[in-house]
This record gives structure tokens, sequence and C-alpha cells, in this order.
């Protein structure tokens, strides 16, 4: 299963300048953190940031004699810049993602713009059926903040051996809440599982994802209007 995460990302000048100032910082021999290019397109950059992270180990042996021994660490965040839709993705990245946000920032002279996505997951469900010409059904939501009463919220995943959706409006009828999370079971042709989130991320397992998360990525861009 592979996870993607997605950010507003405005970029203050072109790709081809973008990779210019990435290579300025390149990660190298004796780096302590920096960029590397994997590839490079008219409208995207495809990258990591790698930091090299050392420690000491220290263990006691038998006769309570201390030991040390260094090691060393490589951390990536590999991410997706890109000149259309959200404009930054990442890949299985950390749960801090701090550090890569701070040099991105830094590489842009300070004049980059990143917030994250508010994402209505049904809408983005939908339109990747769309993109990527498959059908599925919706076999889990997730929904956070339902008042049951005033100053009484609950949060509950409806789950089901067909399609939730009804239910999950039989439920929340006439009542505030938030739809944090959709899964959605593809059948047909190509078979597995998509979990989106309203916060702009995506858990994918499927065989030969490509041509999904490319349609991940163009559902997302149509839904930010670009």
């Amino acid at each position: 299963m592979s996870r993607y995460k997605w950010f507003r990302a405005e970029w203050p000048f072109p790709m081809h300048i973008l990779a210019e100032r990435l290579k300025a910082k390149s990660f190298g021999d004796g780096s302590s953190d920096g960029f590397v290019i994997d590839r490079l397109r008219d409208d995207f950059i495809e990258a990591r940031y790698v930091e090299r992270v050392e420690y000491t180990d220290k263990v006691v042996d038998p006769f309570g004699k201390e030991l040390s021994f260094e090691r060393v660490e490589f951390k990536q965040w590999e991410f997706r810049a890109s000149s259309f839709g959200p404009g930054l993705e990442l890949l299985d990245a950390p749960r801090s993602t701090q550090g890569l946000v701070s040099r991105l920032i830094e590489a842009s002279d300070f004049a980059l713009a990143i917030s994250p996505l508010s994402v209505d997951v049904l809408a983005w469900a939908t339109l990747l059926q769309e993109r990527a010409k498959v059908s599925g059904i919706v076999d889990s939501l997730q929904v956070g903040a339902l008042e049951l009463e005033r100053g009484i919220l609950a949060k509950t995943v409806i789950k089901g051996d067909r399609d939730v959706r009804e239910a999950c409006t039989l439920l929340t009828k006439g009542k505030r809440y938030s739809l944090e999370k959709v899964q959605l079971r593809l059948q047909g042709t190509k078979n597995g599982i998509v979990l989106l989130t309203n916060l702009g991320s995506a858990k994918v397992d499927v065989d030969d994802p490509d041509e999904l998360v490319f349609a991940l990525r163009k559902s997302l861009a149509d839904m930010f209007g670009s």
C-alpha cells in the first residue's frame, strides 16, 4: 500500500527555476541534508529530500564495560512539485514534514506558501472514478463531529458489504457532521482499495497503481480548478 499526501503550494516561479534552486542545495558526500532530483518536466519535478542523521548506540557487555557504536541513518522524503493542482505531493512521507517544508521555503527565497487542504471526499471519489474510468462502491465512511445533541459529538465508521452512502445519509439526516474518510472498493478490470481523506491524502492498495495515481492527481486538479 502506498500513501500520498497533497498540500496547496503556490510556487513563486516556474519548475525549471525551482529545479535550479534545488540543485544548488543538492545532497552529496559529506552533506547533512539536501535534495536529489529524479525527474524534471516543464510542469513538475519529482525529487527527494534527504537528511543524514548520525547517532551513537551504547551497550554494556557482560563485564559491565560500556561499548559505543557510531551509526548513520538516512531519512528520505519523496515529493512531487507541480505547477498545476494543489502543487505539492508527498509519497510515503515520515510523520514529520517540517524539515522538508522548511528547506523548500528556503529554496524558494521564503516566497513559497504551503497550506493544508480541505476536500469533499465524496466528490473526490466520484471524480476519481470518472478520471480513471473505473467502477467501485463506497464500502466504508468515517464520520466525525456528528452532533447527537447540542454539545455532544460522536465519531463513527460505517462499513458494509455494499455501498454505504445511503445508510450514512439516514444516520446524519438533520445533524451536523464532517465526512472525514471514504473507502472506495474498486471493481471490474482494476481491483483494490483506495482510501481518501478530507485532508487531501490517499492510501492506494491496487496492482499496478500508476494509472490510478495519475487519476488521483487529475481529479484533485479538477477540484481545485487547474
